[in-house]
């Protein structure tokens, strides 16, 4: 009796192990499979066709077909505003950083703002100036948003015609889906298809943040290229982001031209006559003044502008924007800022 018993409890452990085993392997390629995310994505009803479809554009049509077909000047700023939750020691806390940084948008006052790094839709509120000045285009999911790289439009003058977001990801359909190394941060680019509503010009406005990791930043550099240097040939485009990527990398190349041997989206940086940058002294409130760059070699965030037009920038400027006595830095990234003139070439 005590023989059978003991077979019983024994056969009863071994399937328990079996359907936990079962069960457990299920769950890992549930995981493994982007389950969350697609069930996350149903849910939300957020799975969207991530490219833009270019048959919106009419080259002819851009500034309601007058000519010359021109963009008026257009201030662009990038800024990697470090999140709320980073804790690094030699930074304050996001509730003091957060007046620096919204500070520096109001000195600026861009038309057009990429940013990285912001959370959900307080930072937002936060960071951006009050006044309703800026539309917000981010990836939203349900009540929510993750707006690692969302983008900003002055509302007084352009006019949101189609946007989204494409994952760098071997699903770029599929929000948080697992970049080519797993467990890596999801990033996407906001894309977001503008046109001014006084003079009719109509672009493409990128924003992004490629991932620090460097498996993932090797492979979406050309992916980033080949996707939307198809676009360039036919439209405008603007393209702001923390890259991660400085101009001595191989990697600016692919980003700049892919394999071939045209640059096709050319740096603001390199278009202007000086770069500047913006000096600061302790027992000064704000800027104290400005002076030529001569770090370039080391930035990692740019702006980028593509397609068929002659392309002016008037000024580019990289801001560390510092504050206080101590003159503690607002961000561990740099804004950088660009005013510029496109004239579409027919």
């Amino acid at each position: 009796m005590k023989q059978n018993s003991l077979g019983k409890v024994l056969k009863i452990v071994a399937r328990t192990l079996l359907v936990v085993l079962i069960v457990s392997l299920a769950g890992v390629l549930f995981v493994w499979n982007n389950g969350i995310q697609y069930t996350l994505g149903f849910l939300t009803g957020s799975i969207r066709d991530p490219y833009f479809d270019d048959n919106q554009y009419v080259p002819e049509q851009n500034c309601f077909s007058r000519e010359p077909c021109e963009s008026d000047l257009i201030r662009i700023l990038t800024y990697n505003v470090l999140c709320r939750v980073c804790v690094k020691e030699e930074y304050d806390a996001w509730e003091v950083r957060v007046t620096h940084l919204r500070g520096l948008v109001e000195r600026y006052d861009p038309d057009l703002i990429g940013s990285q790094e912001l959370g959900g839709w307080q930072d937002i509120v936060e960071y951006m100036p009050e006044g309703g000045v800026y539309t917000t285009v981010t990836f939203e999911f349900g009540p929510w948003t993750y707006a690692d790289a969302a983008l900003f439009f002055r509302a007084s003058r352009y006019e949101l015609l189609d946007s989204g977001q494409f994952w760098l990801s071997p699903k770029p359909h599929l929000p948080f889906a697992f970049p080519w190394k797993p467990l890596s941060a999801p990033r996407y680019v906001t894309w977001a298809y503008l046109r001014d509503q006084h003079n009719g010009f109509a672009f493409l406005f990128l924003n992004s943040h490629l991932d620090n990791n460097p498996e993932n930043k090797e492979t979406c550099a050309p992916i980033l290229f080949d996707t939307f240097s198809a676009y360039a040939k036919r439209m405008p485009i603007i393209f702001t982001g923390d890259f991660n990527t400085n101009p001595t990398h191989d990697r600016y190349t692919v980003l700049q031209q892919g394999m071939s041997d045209e640059i096709v989206f050319v740096n603001t940086a390199d278009l202007a006559s000086n770069r500047e940058m913006v000096v600061y002294a302790a027992d000064v409130s704000g800027p104290a003044g400005t002076a030529l760059f001569e770090d370039f070699h080391h930035t990692i965030d740019h702006i980028f502008l593509a397609g068929p037009v002659d392309k002016t920038v008037l000024r580019w400027v990289v801001d560390h924007n510092r504050y206080g006595p101590e003159q503690r830095r607002a961000s561990d990234h740099p804004a950088v800022y660009s005013e510029v003139l496109l004239t579409l070439l027919r």
